[in-house]
């Protein structure tokens, strides 16, 4: 059988067939495991590019007969589980444009809607239909609250508090929507820069809950807003999400170019340069080695982990003080991405010195970024065969920011990996972390 396209369905029936774990296979075809979790996770809902589709055909053609038959069987039975599915969902609507009962199109032309649908939609449902242009038909905020509610929705996304934001955001960005249709001039101006940051917290959200398109169309959208508005640090912050986005993706040398571009327009001088300015720099620094290290050029990841180091040291340790809502670049930002780093050029031993500088510096980092870079060490860990040392990282960041930890796929990963060893005693309490995690949507 030949393959055509290579969908996250083909993907899982071909690591099936070798009887790999996602770390083996990861190993195997020279990507990451968060890569292997996102494409079997997605299924036919992800298209994998011309480099790893090649990989994938090198392997697939590998196949002894029995590998071939168990590939075979696999894949029917992932084909026939997502028919089933799929003919479950038949005739139900992706969302519905009937509530709120009065909607405005962004121009400000009113739609009227008799019709009362249901008005307690979730969060998602109501950011994918402002996203797509529909806006409540509500009072507009003033810019003060906007700037508040700016700060809010950061607060609760660092303090790893999603449910909440997802529930804060909509009504947030309806008000600041409608202040921005009423506004004229310089007010209107940094009406739209705040409506930007509001879209970029959004961005952040949904491509952590799992909604990567959605994410995609807020940061587009919040971009805009900024290029329009002529606030070169903000839209340099933006673009350091939209590089995360684009590794997300696994576009990783469109995510290094973003990076490294928007990095390049806002250089600094370090002497005399603001706070702001080297946070945001240092951060689009950081996203650019993150990409770089994916796409195993792990070189020119180290030369921006340099660079991000340089830009740390200017900064102190606080935290909560940074002066851009969305940023926590620090002293321990390029450590942390050099960990990732290490970790996919094989040298976990490297990237477990690294994980000691973050695991002794934690005063003041949030418990997001805190809880994801634990999840980091843990891999690190097991890679040096440290399953016990990997458990306890695991059970830390859990209960750090339990409900942010269950969608970071490597954690949903590397439990499952560790849970596979039965045999090693030392893998006692993973249990633990298994059940909290859940199941993974």
């Amino acid at each position: 059988m030949t393959i055509i396209r290579w969908t996250g369905l083909e993907v899982a029936a071909l690591r099936t067939a070798l009887r790999d774990t996602q770390v083996q296979f990861a190993d195997r075809i020279g990507c990451s495991l968060e890569a292997v979790g996102e494409w079997e996770r997605r299924g036919v809902d992800i298209t994998l590019g011309a480099k790893y589709s090649e990989c994938m055909d090198t392997t697939h053609r590998r196949l002894d007969d029995e590998e071939r038959a168990r590939f075979d069987a696999a894949l029917q039975k992932g084909r026939t589980e997502f028919a089933s599915v799929s003919a479950q969902l038949s005739g139900v609507p992706t969302f519905c444009l009937r509530s709120p009962a009065v909607m405005i199109r962004p121009s400000g032309e009113g739609v009227s809607d008799s019709s009362h649908g249901d008005s307690h939609d979730d969060g998602i449902s109501a950011l994918r239909r402002m996203l797509m242009g529909y806006i409540p038909d509500v009072p507009p905020s003033r810019q003060s609250e906007i700037a508040a509610t700016v700060a809010s929705a950061w607060h609760l996304f660092f303090s790893a508090r999603l449910g909440e934001m997802e529930q804060a955001l909509p009504a947030a960005l309806a008000g600041a929507y409608s202040a921005a249709e009423e506004a004229t001039g310089e007010r209107r101006r940094q009406i739209h820069v705040l409506l930007a940051q509001l879209l970029h917290a959004a961005s952040n959200l949904l491509g952590y809950v799992a909604h990567t398109d959605l994410a995609a169309l807020a940061i587009f959208r919040a971009d805009s807003l900024t290029a329009e508005s002529g606030d070169e640090l903000t839209r340099a912050a933006i673009r350091g999400s939209q590089s995360w986005l684009l590794t997300k993706s696994g576009l990783y040398d469109d995510a290094v170019a973003c990076a490294e571009d928007a990095a390049a327009e806002i250089e600094p001088r370090l002497s005399t340069a603001t706070a702001r300015h080297i946070a945001i720099w240092g951060e689009l620094l950081c996203y650019a080695a993150f990409a770089a290290s994916r796409t195993g050029d792990y070189r020119e990841a180290r030369q921006f982990l340099r660079l991000c180091e340089s830009a740390g040291m200017l900064l102190d340790d606080e935290y909560s003080s940074r002066p851009e809502a969305s940023n926590a670049f620090g002293r321990t930002s390029a450590a942390s991405f050099g960990v990732i780093n290490e970790i996919g050029a094989n040298r976990p031993r490297e990237a477990l010195k690294l994980a000691a500088v973050i695991t002794s510096g934690d005063a003041g980092i949030p418990p997001t970024l805190l809880s994801r870079r634990l999840v980091n060490v843990a891999q690190a860990q097991i890679g040096n065969r440290d399953d016990a040392g990997a458990v306890d990282t695991l059970r830390r960041a859990c209960s750090m920011a339990p409900e942010f930890v269950r969608h970071i796929p490597l954690a949903h990963a590397l439990t499952d990996e560790l849970l596979s060893r039965r045999g090693n005693l030392l893998t006692n309490g993973i249990g633990g972390v298994a059940e909290h995690l859940g199941s993974f949507e």
